[in-house]
């Protein structure tokens, strides 16, 4: 009997050791494997420099994945170092919204550098907040004149339904958040940004959309600008700023992404104008 018993034990063991190796095998034929074997984090970014977000210290047209610099190239390069992996930056999309569609098609393991959120995007790839900012305006003081008789608490809405002329980056999540906030308004895509300040300050349009670290950041380094145009922050309004993956890849990274983020403060944009100030400092002119 205590032999049938000793028999018993040792087979319980060799199975429990043969399904114990076939999962551990299992395991590691995963997405995370995949990286590992490769060696690297692939990761999708907008074909631009934005600091502090994301840019780089070389020319454009180096690609040097070492040379990128910026709190979300720091964010993934701590995610890659906890993977145990190196990190290569693509920035070959044309735009934000191309950027976000590559990661959704596979193109990139992941997708960062300060994309919004929102449902046309969430139908292409799978985001993972980090961040969390109001959205803004920056507009012309003489526009914002006709509404002096608003009370102050009925201010945004009042202007967000007006015919504002206002303009934003073309392939950004701006341009979706204008058509469903603003739909009465005047709406003038550009390719970049600079373009869109270029066409604030020579009157083409009344305001410019995006986030309150950009707006404010306009003002910020030039104090000037502040006599003609103004800030309106929308407290209501936020701009929820996420890692997109595919679906495969959120399959086998999401735990582990959301694990990582889950110690990371998410942060807003009184956060970050704080903590990267010096971004924010007048430019002094050159004389």
């Amino acid at each position: 009997m205590r032999r049938i018993i000793n028999c018993l034990i040792v087979i319980f063991i060799f199975v429990t050791s043969f399904f114990s190796s076939s999962i551990s095998e299992a395991v590691e034929i995963d997405y995370i494997k995949k990286i590992k074997d490769r060696g690297s984090l692939i990761v999708g970014m907008p074909p631009f420099n934005n600091p502090p977000y994301y840019y780089k210290d070389s020319p454009p047209e180096i690609e040097d994945s070492k040379s990128m610099r910026g709190n979300d190239v720091e964010l993934i390069r701590k995610f890659a170092k906890n993977l145990g992996v190196n990190v290569f930056f693509d920035q070959s999309s044309s735009s934000f919204n191309e950027t976000v569609n590559r990661a959704g098609a596979g193109d990139f393991d992941i997708a960062i550098g300060k994309l919004s959120t929102n449902y046309s995007r969430m139908s292409n790839a799978h985001p993972h907040i980090y961040m969390n900012f109001r959205q803004s305006l920056l507009a012309n003081r003489s526009f914002l004149s006709k509404f002096s008789k608003v009370p102050e608490q009925n201010l945004g809405s009042e202007i967000l339904q007006s015919n504002i002329k206002v303009g934003f980056i073309s392939n950004s999540s701006y341009e979706t958040s204008a058509k469903e906030l603003m739909p009465y308004a005047i709406k003038k895509g550009f390719s970049n940004w600079d373009e869109c300040k270029e066409a604030l300050i020579n009157g083409t349009i009344d305001a410019i959309y995006r986030d309150a670290t950009e707006i404010k950041k306009i003002v910020y380094q030039d104090p000037n600008l502040s006599i003609k145009f103004v800030p309106v922050l929308f407290d209501d309004v936020k701009d929820k700023i996420s890692i997109y993956l595919s679906t495969e890849a959120n399959t086998g990274l999401s735990d582990v992404l959301e694990y990582y983020l889950g110690e990371e403060e998410i942060k807003t944009d009184t956060q970050v104008l704080n903590e990267f100030s010096n971004y924010y400092k007048p430019i002094l002119s050159k004389k």
